[in-house]
């Protein structure tokens, strides 16, 4: 007689048991690590959040505040006593929260209601990097411009800074500066247009921020209409018997 093929129940048992054993070791062991993802990233958005707060209050508290002492004092909050402005243009560089102040004390002094306001806050790791507008005047003149800061935190204190802003356009516009760009030598002109990034006057008024985004947006809008204008137009063609354009 041909021996019975089918497995018997207790095969079954056995093997769907070790199955399920084996899915259910494999279901923890993703919740695990699951679970160690999501608590990671909650804690790296925690940081992150963290470092942008500290940002906004170092320019609210520290950079717009009219009492120094205050200033003084919110500074020590923010900023390490190892800190270090990172300016290739200054030789001598002295680190510390007193010497950060140096900056902030000369800036309030210069210019009395001179304000920073954060555009945009952009995190990676231990930095945050700040896009910047500025506003400030001196003797009746108005002048608006734009700045970068790389802050590196450490033990949730900024420990490194890397600055720059467009003070050749603040110059211009309180006045203390003329605009090279065609009062220079001509020679020199296409490396002015090279580094200034324009060739034309600069503007009376500037914009920054969602102003300035506004109108680009509008000019935007200016190019497409009239590359659409001249796109019809050059579809035109005149007939020479009557004179009128036709369409080709």
């Amino acid at each position: 007689m041909p021996r019975d093929r089918t497995p018997s129940l207790g095969v079954f048992t056995l093997g769907g048991i070790i199955a399920l054993a084996s899915q259910r070791a494999l279901n923890v062991l993703r919740g695990a690590k699951s679970s160690k993802r999501t608590n990671e990233s909650s804690s790296t958005t925690k940081k992150a959040s963290r470092h942008k707060s500290i940002v906004r209050r170092l320019y609210r508290e520290v950079w717009n505040a009219h009492d120094v002492r205050t200033a003084d004092t919110a500074a020590k909050q923010y900023v390490s006593d190892e800190h270090v402005l990172i300016d290739p243009s200054n030789p001598n560089p002295e680190p510390g929260v007193e010497a950060y102040m140096q900056h902030v004390r000369g800036n309030r002094e210069a210019l009395p209601d001179y304000v920073i306001a954060i555009d945009a806050l952009i995190e990676e790791g231990d930095v945050v990097v700040a896009q910047l507008s500025f506003s400030a005047s001196l003797n009746g003149r108005q002048a608006r411009w734009t700045g970068t800061c790389v802050m590196e935190f450490e033990d949730d204190l900024i420990i490194k800074s890397w600055v720059n802003t467009d003070a050749m356009s603040a110059l211009i516009q309180l006045g203390l500066m003329a605009d090279l760009v065609h009062t220079g030598p001509d020679k020199s002109r296409p490396v002015t247009h090279a580094l200034m990034g324009r060739d034309e006057p600069h503007p009376e008024t500037v914009l920054t921020g969602k102003e300035w985004l506004l109108y680009f947006e509008e000019v935007h809008e200016s190019w497409e209409r009239r590359s659409m204008d001249s796109e019809q137009a050059a579809a035109l063609r005149t007939d020479h018997k009557t004179g009128l354009a036709m369409a080709v």
